[in-house]
């Protein structure tokens, strides 16, 4: 009988934390809806998930509604600028793509590099509102150094968007899980990289 709820146990907690990555996934997909809050909900995901990558385990969606509410500012303006360099970026690569000259194919694929530039700038930015106090601007200035300076880190981010897009492509059930714990999952497993990329940080912030 003793062995039996030794054995049951890890069982119900996974299926524990499963239920709640399910409600912060859905939280999250809920504080998305209005759009120019996706900045706010994303550094909420990551304040939360950065948590749970440094072994604080607790509840999900009450700190990060928590979260969201501190957020809503610096989350909203960060997204804001961000979102209007990538429409900026996009419809220049499209204006440019579509004349199909020599010249402005050069020109397509500075556009797509500053894209892929912008992507990991949009990555790096809501882990930093999540775990660091600093403008808007600083954040971005931030982002973007973490980006250059943490290749291998930048790299893995990439791997992990890479291979969710590839199973969501390939893998009907893929689109499900998504919807169900996906989101939150995916920032769970890029916390474990964005929890070394900071601990230098957070080590001369204490001293």
């Amino acid at each position: 009988m003793e062995t039996k709820t030794k054995l049951m146990n890890p069982v119900l907690d996974f299926i524990n934390t499963l239920c709640n990555y399910v409600v912060l996934n859905l939280v999250f997909l809920i504080t998305c809806l209005p759009v120019f809050t996706i900045g706010t909900a994303l550094s909420s995901l990551y304040y939360v998930t950065l948590k749970e990558a440094r072994g604080e385990y607790g509840y999900l969606a009450r700190p990060y509604l928590s979260e969201f509410r501190k957020n809503l500012k610096s989350g909203t303006a960060a997204f804001g600028i961000l979102f209007l360099i990538g429409a900026v970026l996009l419809f220049n690569l499209v204006f440019w793509y579509s004349m199909g000259t020599v010249l402005t194919s050069v020109l397509s694929g500075l556009f797509i590099l500053a894209l892929v530039v912008w992507l990991f700038v949009f990555t790096y930015t809501f882990p930093l509102i999540a775990r660091f106090q600093n403008s808007t601007k600083q954040t971005l200035k931030n982002a973007l150094c973490l980006m250059m300076t943490n290749v291998k880190s930048t790299i893995a981010l990439a791997l992990i968007y890479i291979t969710v897009i590839t199973l969501c492509v390939f893998a009907r059930p893929m689109k499900l899980l998504m919807v169900l714990f996906g989101f939150a999952f995916i920032a769970y497993c890029q916390s474990f990289i964005f929890k070394k990329i900071f601990e230098p940080y957070e080590k001369e912030q204490e001293e």
